[in-house]
């Protein structure tokens, strides 16, 4: 590999680690919970691309398989929390609707 090749895939790294502390700081402060799922899923995908470019700069083919599981365990971490917290919305709004009928009755 060339050596502007390798300073290429530094700066990458570099960019792509930048990204995801930005990113992080992202999934504290919200605002809101879909901000965090969102910012989650993108730190997802950026490691995903930190392990495929480090694959290509230190020539180890066994790498690509690491992390295509670990895109696979990304998204699906991410579709069972959005399933989790949309089950406890729901419930939330069939408590308050309960609650409010109960308010009616009295």
């Amino acid at each position: 590999m060339s050596v502007f090749m390798k300073n290429v895939l530094e700066f990458a790294l570099g960019v792509l680690s930048l990204g995801v502390c930005v990113v992080f700081v992202r999934a504290i402060k919200g605002p809101r919970f879909t901000d965090r799922i969102v910012a989650i899923n993108m730190i997802g995908t950026m490691t995903t691309a930190i392990i495929c470019i480090l694959s290509a700069y230190l020539n180890e083919v066994w790498l690509i398989d690491v992390s295509l599981v670990y895109t696979l365990l990304s998204f699906l971490a991410v579709v069972i929390i959005c399933h989790v917290v949309t089950l406890h919305h729901k419930g939330r709004e069939l408590f308050l609707k309960r609650r409010k009928e109960e308010a009616e009755e009295k």
